[in-house]
């Protein structure tokens, strides 16, 4: 799935609030600065003027454009856009405060102390602000993955092209040369950026690494390139194509600005960014109110996991997420502390078709021994409780409340091209195989 931008007021959002509480607490303060020991919500021509500040400065937001580059802009530049976007407000405020005949009432000291006060206070809380979503932009865990496919005499210049910004939302983890006569050069940009040569070689590499999205800038053989997209997008990897080749029946396509390189991106699926956030904001307050049900079963669970079977009350597992990054999953334990070891055993009675494991009457249950469906392994099982301390993992970002169940590292490893689909979102704690009846379907095809 591939984030969308948003238009510019709106993709600022927190800019703009952080704003809003700027220019009114400069009012506030340069108000209460000319009037001491006057009622500042009895005096109904500033209270009326605290809203008409509001109106307007969304208003000179809409039709400016004062966001745009604002996470790439330095001090100085910041400093004279915060001051141009006051003093626009503040003119404007005036302007009002003139066609509406009051302007003899309007204290010249308020409007001069906060019009340098909005802009003092604007400029820093923007550049504090801006810090912080700088390192989270840049933090490794937060960037795309992405590969370039192109020719070892464009690579340079594509290269500089998609870094050209200081702050993106990706990095160049791979690049793929499609020249017939490349000789295998290494270093080309960076010693940690590793170079494939090759259409075999390259899809074994997206197999088994990390690729969130492909920038694709070459000109090669059209009906080659069009397989290699159809194959990428049929894996969920995002598809950014040069404006050098354009394949036929890409899904979703619109134009788009990767760093100052221009491209047409496509992918199977795509959510702004306001839609990610309410996602990831509704995965925040059910992890917190899943976590608090947790700790209520944690009092009744753990000490019947612990007298049952001695050892830890959580299991931890690696498991495989969005796009193939690796992280821990936690459950309460439902297994004796030997069942990764006896599973080789028990693969013969494997009961799914293809790479995931099921069984019924697993003896590796807790408490399995005292027949079918007994023992406290199977009631928390059977129940889901086990799968409660991965509201930790959805809290954390590893997961999401809904979504793909996220494979083994040694299901993982066995995955063909096609699988890696299940991969292009967060792996969930539910979802539709796990509504549709996940004990009915044994086919992994069909999962």
């Amino acid at each position: 799935m591939y984030r969308k931008k948003n238009s510019e007021w709106l993709k600022h959002l927190d800019f703009e609030i952080l704003d809003i509480i700027c220019l009114e607490i400069a009012f506030m303060v340069a108000y209460f600065f000319r009037h001491v020991g006057l009622n500042f919500y009895m005096a109904k021509l500033y209270m009326r003027l605290c809203i008409v500040l509001v109106v307007i400065d969304i208003a000179v937001l809409f039709f400016t454009n004062n966001y745009k580059g604002i996470i790439q802009r330095n001090h100085w530049q910041e400093l004279i856009a915060v001051a141009q976007h006051i003093t626009v407000v503040e003119f404007l405020l005036l302007l009002f405060e003139y066609l509406a005949q009051e302007t003899a009432i309007l204290s010249r000291t308020v409007f001069l102390v906060s019009w340098w006060l909005a802009i003092a206070l604007c400029f820093i809380c923007r550049c504090t602000w801006k810090n912080f979503v700088r390192k989270r932009v840049m933090s490794e865990k937060n960037q795309a993955s992405m590969l370039l496919i192109t020719t070892e005499n464009r690579l340079g210049e594509l290269a500089a092209k998609l870094r050209q910004k200081n702050y993106r939302e990706f990095r160049i983890g791979s690049v793929s040369i499609l020249d017939d006569n490349a000789y295998g050069k290494d270093n080309i940009i960076e010693a940690n950026i590793p170079i494939i040569y090759g259409k075999d070689t390259l899809l074994e590499y997206i197999r088994q690494n990390v690729v969130d999205e492909v920038f694709i800038d070459v000109y090669q053989d059209k009906k080659q390139l069009t397989e290699l997209t159809d194959i990428f997008l049929q894996m969920g990897i995002v598809v950014h194509v040069g404006m050098g080749f354009l394949p036929e029946n890409l899904p979703n396509a619109f134009m788009d600005r990767i760093g100052e390189a221009d491209a047409i991106t496509a992918s199977i699926n795509t959510a702004t960014g306001w839609q990610l956030s309410v996602k990831r904001i509704t995965d925040i307050v059910g992890a917190v109110v899943g976590l608090a049900i947790m700790g209520v079963a944690f009092i009744f669970v753990a000490p019947i996991i612990k007298r049952q079977s001695p050892g830890p009350v959580f299991f931890k597992q690696k498991r495989v997420g969005k796009n193939g990054r690796t992280f821990y999953i936690y459950k309460f334990r439902s297994m004796y502390m030997d069942a990764e070891e006896r599973k080789k055993e028990l693969m013969a009675q494997n009961e799914m078709q293809g790479l995931m494991f099921k069984m019924d009457n697993d003896p590796r249950i807790i408490g399995s021994e005292k027949g079918p469906g007994k023992g406290i392994g199977n009631f928390i099982r059977k129940t889901s409780i086990d799968e409660l301390p991965q509201f930790w993992n959805i809290l954390k970002g590893d997961m999401s409340l809904i979504g793909t169940r996220p494979p083994t590292v040694n299901e993982y490893e066995q995955y063909d091209l096609h699988h890696k689909i299940r991969l292009s979102m967060k792996p969930g704690l539910t979802g539709m195989w796990q509504v549709s009846g996940r004990s009915d379907i044994t086919d992994f095809e069909e999962v």
